[in-house]
């Protein structure tokens, strides 16, 4: 009879194409970490600036005045809560369930722990205008009925992940007209405007 050769591999070949493949995991994890924090640190800029977008439309859609109530959440002070009310302080006929909720992967931060937080104006060439931050304590941002901020003041919501300093900060910038840009900072604070 004849012998019949078996390929495949042998457990030498495993162990060293194993070895390789987490080699390869070891150096890529950091970078995909990071990668997905800014990613969750940009989704959260994004769901505030669409927040902000939607109660300014509700109240052009109702033609009157609307508020985006930014506040800590009730349950968890580490969470904040954004809401729409009206000027009593009531939800909107039909809006009621809109609020999102941001959280550690995002959340507001004071402007002073912000890096380069000063150069944004520049950076967005607001000129001699300073923008007024919204705190992690809370604030109100108030809509007139064509969607106009009151008082006309140029807005900024800073937003950052305590966890993963390496994402830096972003900057939502509401504009007195209602317009809304987001902004990128790294942690030496140099700003890149993302929309």
């Amino acid at each position: 009879m004849k012998a019949r050769r078996v390929s495949g591999f042998s457990l030498t070949e495993l162990v060293v194409a194993m070895a390789v493949a987490m080699v390869l995991m070891a150096v890529s994890l950091p970078y995909f970490l990071r990668a997905y924090h800014s990613y969750q640190l940009s989704n959260a800029a994004t769901q505030m600036a669409d927040m902000v977008r939607l109660t300014r439309y509700e109240a052009i859609r109702l033609n009157k005045t609307v508020n985006c109530v930014i506040r800590p959440d009730t349950t968890d002070p580490t969470m904040t809560d954004a809401l729409m009310t009206d000027v009593n302080g009531n939800p909107p006929n039909g809006v009621s369930s809109r609020m999102i909720l941001l959280g550690p992967s995002g959340n507001l931060v004071n402007s002073a722990s912000v890096a380069g937080a000063g150069g944004l104006p520049a950076a967005a060439a607001l000129g001699a205008t300073t923008p007024t931050a919204i705190p992690p304590a809370g604030g109100t941002v108030q809509f007139d009925a064509r969607g106009a901020v009151k008082p006309s003041n140029v807005i900024v919501f800073y937003l950052n992940a305590p966890g993963s300093p390496d994402s830096g900060s972003r900057a939502v910038l509401l504009m007195p007209a209602g317009s809304i840009q987001i902004w990128s900072g790294d942690s030496a604070g140099n700003w890149l405007q993302m929309r």
